[in-house]
């Protein structure tokens, strides 16, 4: 199992290297060969093609946070039935 998700990591990895080098190349083709509107639209493809690059190898973390995100909890018993975000209020007479 660590295995293929190690295999499926590189292999995201290497797309996401790969696309916008793909569409820079289709940019530089268009600038020489195509209407001005082709090149306009090439560069669009490389904002686009260059998204799932900045997610994956997470480009805009924040460097000087530490620890992980914590998760919210909206209570802390488990039979509780309120939450922040809700107008409803559960009783003890409610409980049958």
């Amino acid at each position: 199992m660590a295995k293929y998700r190690l295999i499926k990591w590189v292999g995201k990895a290497l797309f996401c290297i790969a696309l916008p080098l793909a569409c820079g190349l289709f940019a530089i083709y268009a600038k020489h060969q195509l209407p001005g509107w082709a090149f306009a639209l090439s560069l669009l493809f490389v904002v686009a093609g260059s998204i799932p690059a900045v997610l994956f190898f997470n480009l805009f973390r924040d460097k000087h946070s530490t620890g992980q995100f914590k998760r919210f909890e909206l209570s802390k018993q488990q039979d509780e039935w309120d939450d922040l975000f809700s107008p409803w209020r559960r009783d003890d007479d409610d409980r049958n």
